[in-house]
């Protein structure tokens, strides 16, 4: 197991671990990670002393490698936590605007909080205000998050 290591292109620098596969130098007992398209399909490779041909990528039988990534054991299995799709996308959404955003963060109070339903008939203005304004602000905040990315 690599622990923190981040994976990445030897050449390019992509991060993309589906793209992603090793290849073993000739002498040496070290592997070179590269990706599959344009890196390892380079002629370069052989100047360099590592066999092109035997590239295999770090995903096999939808799970990395045995090497990379160490398999829990039963008990760590049943110590995990169970994380829904749905916690899952909220926390991505939370992410965007606080990288540091984690699991404990969707438990806060207004996390969840979804903006009101527009209506076909308000009974006033103050209705209306009331239930377009979050709208607006919402609107502007994901347009300002867009002009600064």
């Amino acid at each position: 197991p690599l622990g923190e290591t981040v994976l990445e292109c030897y050449s390019c620098g992509v991060r993309n671990v589906f793209v992603l596969g090793f290849i073993p130098a000739k002498a040496d007992s070290v592997v070179v990670l590269l990706c599959r398209h344009p890196c390892a399909a380079q002629n370069t490779l052989k100047d360099m002393n590592w066999e092109q041909e035997s590239w295999k990528p770090l995903i096999a039988d939808r799970s990395f490698l045995t090497w990379l990534v160490k398999v829990p054991g039963e008990q760590e299995q049943l110590r995990a936590r169970q994380v829904t799709s749905a916690q899952i996308a909220k926390l991505e959404e939370l992410w965007r605007d606080n990288a540091d955003a984690t699991f404990l963060d969707l438990e806060k109070p207004g996390v969840d909080e979804e903006p009101q339903q527009v209506l076909l008939r308000y009974e006033d203005g103050y209705q209306y205000q009331n239930i377009f304004g979050p709208l607006v602000k919402l609107e502007a905040d994901y347009d300002k998050r867009l002009k600064e990315s």
